[in-house]
């Protein structure tokens, strides 16, 4: 897929990019365009879905789409539910989207162990020629909602914090975790920066789920630290990156 200056800020052609190439394709949840064919596809084949704007940011117009049973699904908005007939459902969701570009996108259950929904936000900076994850925090969302970010409610939180006390993993298991992260988000904006070379940083956002595996939600090609660890109750690691910014080229 050829990419031009103006997809800079796409969600659908990063992940294409991603899909395919090796050893990061296990990465990606099944993303696609939204159009009625391949909603219709997917949510037969996943009962549960994402809708994304291509290029929103802050979680703004995002919905899961739920199978509720046979016949009734429930879209999710922030901590509001709908539901909806399936009849109906392909109806609502275009009403929903208006006549902006989505992509849909495979639900992956990253929750913690009391059912909230969580994901990570890896901050990387290019320093000295080199890719570097240079900052880490989780994101728990709000009891109820279906997206993270503190802007509808979310708590950004410590990595430690979030695998021990909301995950139950053993230390062991941490420190195995965090490797597989950096090795991940390195390797992850190392490809995306042969698209667009002149971009000094990026931030992951991944999800990780109940076997331990590592999803690649999106690339964020123009990351804000205020809302993610600059929420942390200690700035220590605000301050770094915001410093490391500085010598980022």
């Amino acid at each position: 897929m050829a990419l031009e200056q103006h997809h800079v800020k796409s969600k659908l052609a990063v992940a294409y990019q991603l899909t395919y190439t090796p050893g990061l394709s296990e990465y990606i949840p099944p993303t696609e365009l939204f159009r009625e064919s391949a909603f219709r596809r997917m949510i037969k084949k996943y009962d549960n879905l994402y809708l994304k704007p291509d290029r929103g940011r802050k979680s703004r117009g995002v919905y899961r789409i739920e199978r509720d049973s046979g016949q009734r699904f429930k879209i999710r908005r922030g901590t509001h539910t709908e539901y909806v007939h399936a009849d109906d459902l392909w109806r609502k969701v275009r009403s929903l989207t208006g006549d902006d570009r989505y992509v849909i996108q495979k639900a992956v259950d990253s929750v913690t162990k009391d059912g909230r929904h969580f994901d990570l936000r890896c901050h990387a900076l290019r320093i000295d020629g080199k890719w570097k994850a240079v900052g880490m925090c989780g994101r728990l969302g709000e009891k109820g909602s279906v997206v993270t970010t503190s802007h509808y409610g979310g708590t950004p939180t410590y990595l430690d914090t979030l695998f021990s006390r909301h995950l139950n993993y053993s230390r062991k298991e941490i420190s195995d975790m965090k490797r597989r992260l950096e090795k991940c988000v390195v390797k992850t904006v190392s490809r995306v920066s042969q698209m667009y070379p002149n971009l000094k940083e990026y931030a992951v956002d991944i999800g990780v789920d109940r076997k331990k595996r590592i999803w690649i939600f999106e690339v964020n090609i123009e990351p804000a630290i205020e809302g993610n660890f600059g929420k942390l109750p200690d700035l220590s690691l605000y301050r770094k990156v915001k410093k490391l910014r500085k010598i980022a080229k």
